[in-house]
């Protein structure tokens, strides 16, 4: 009988240290203060480190900022429709036959070959003049394409640093309830150990054994689910980061209570970076669409050249006494009459592109406004569920605790502490659930609002 006492204390001490550790799992830290807790621990990877990382390395943030960068040389190509084109040719021919001109003036008749430079090397110039206002409206359109290109490289950057976070309190997340089935199947072992010996010494059933081992037959199928989601979420995080290697840092800091974070004030959908990136898209559209009108136009150039030749010497390629140079100046006016519906098409294609454009910004507003209530609401109730799951967890520790002692007094069984814990355990994994929830909803309203953390 002593020592079934002595086991009974053992395991009372056991069940008691496992209910306050996961309780401990839960204590509450204020959201920044656990984001740079990789302060405190040497070689962890906190989460203003890991935004950083993806910031620098992540494909994402290297693909907006390429395509910014193009954008901008895109607006340099549109404005060179305003200045000259000069260009430079040169030939030089060491063996030709020319055709011959028939001539027949009186006494004067014969065939003569037609006059034509050996070498040549000269200057052309070409500047327009006028195209129907067509490259106005491509400067306009490469202008607004390019302010949008760098409104979407910062909402790209703030969009991957809420993704890391998101990615990173879900690693955090997934390691907490690694951590609570951990201690759920070493309850349960010590469970097992101790119907077994009351089986043995006649104070159990074979029915009493046989639902422990039911339970933790589960609860080490849940163990190792739970792996496979730590390992699974940490490789999720080091995706988002850009990183080409499997991240084994120990990850700092804490999810952020619910209630402790508050979201900023939302921006107007007007000032919106990614909305209004799409309001300068949908005018770019409607510029490069009114740059394809003016195909239909005609087109007036000043042209231009000068040239220096060489047509009395094949052998000499320049020289002091053979070089001639001629030069000319005028006006060229260029316009396509018919090019097979070519024009049409263009034209066509680009008032479509520009209403794609149009509904394209239309609709993302249509989901910016339906995001914010949808995570707004979102967040109200994962708040609340928090709360009410932290009382569970304050009740079911109660209950570990009344239920262990009714058993040492006789009034309660095994199967009932073992219920109690088991509720325990539940009740620590409903609130570390609840909070990830509602860090999940801030970070998808912050993204809705357009504010957040843009550091």
């Amino acid at each position: 009988m002593t020592a079934w006492l002595d086991r009974e204390n053992d395991h009372v001490k056991t069940t008691l240290k496992l209910a306050l550790g996961a309780l401990l799992a839960l204590g509450p830290v204020s959201a920044r203060a656990a984001d740079d807790a990789s302060a405190d621990t040497a070689g962890a990877l906190g989460l203003e480190q890991a935004q950083q990382e993806a910031v620098a390395h992540s494909p994402q943030a290297l693909m907006s900022a390429a395509k910014a960068d193009e954008r901008r040389w895109g607006k340099v190509e549109a404005g060179s429709a305003f200045l000259p084109q000069v260009s430079l040719d040169a030939s030089h021919f060491s063996q030709v036959q020319y055709q011959e001109l028939a001539v027949s003036l009186g006494p004067i008749s014969g065939n003569f070959p037609e006059v034509f430079p050996y070498s040549a090397l000269g200057f052309d110039a070409h500047w327009t003049l006028f195209e129907g206002l067509a490259g106005l409206s491509r400067l306009r359109a490469a202008c607004l394409q390019s302010q949008a290109a760098g409104l979407e490289q910062d909402w790209s950057l703030f969009s991957l640093r809420q993704d890391v976070r998101l990615k990173y309190y879900q690693a955090l997340t997934a390691q907490k309830l690694a951590s609570l089935a951990d201690e759920n199947v070493k309850t349960l072992e010590d469970h097992l150990r101790m119907v077994q010996d009351l089986l043995a010494n006649g104070q159990a059933t074979r029915f009493d054994v046989l639902r422990v081992e039911v339970q933790l037959s589960e609860a080490k199928t849940e163990r190792l689910s739970s792996q496979d989601h730590v390992l699974l979420s940490r490789r999720k995080l080091t995706q988002a980061m850009g990183l080409d290697q499997d991240d084994d840092r120990p990850l700092a800091g804490d999810l952020p209570v619910p209630g402790s974070v508050s979201p900023a004030a939302g921006l107007a959908l007007d000032d919106k970076p990614d909305l209004k990136a799409q309001a300068l898209q949908a005018q770019a559209a409607e510029a490069a669409y009114r740059a394809a009108q003016g195909a239909w136009l005609p087109r007036i150039s000043l042209v231009g050249g000068y040239q220096w030749y060489n047509n009395v010497e094949m052998q000499s390629v320049v020289g002091p006494t053979d070089v001639q140079t001629a030069y000319q100046v005028g006006f060229a006016a260029d316009w396509d009459l018919f090019s097979g519906g070519a024009t049409l098409a263009h034209e066509r294609q680009a008032a479509a592109r520009a209403e794609q454009a149009r509904q394209g910004e239309r609709k993302a507003r249509q989901q910016a406004q339906w995001d914010r209530e949808l995570w707004t609401r979102r967040l109200a109730y994962s708040t609340e569920l928090y709360r009410a799951k932290q009382e569970d967890v304050d009740k079911s520790k109660e209950s570990v605790r009344l239920a262990t002692l009714g058993e040492k007094a006789g009034t309660r069984t095994s199967t009932e502490v073992l219920d109690a814990e088991l509720d325990s355990f539940r009740a620590a994994a409903g609130a570390v659930s609840a909070q990830m929830d509602a860090a999940e909803a801030l970070i998808n309203l912050e993204l809705a609002l357009g504010q957040g953390d843009r550091s």
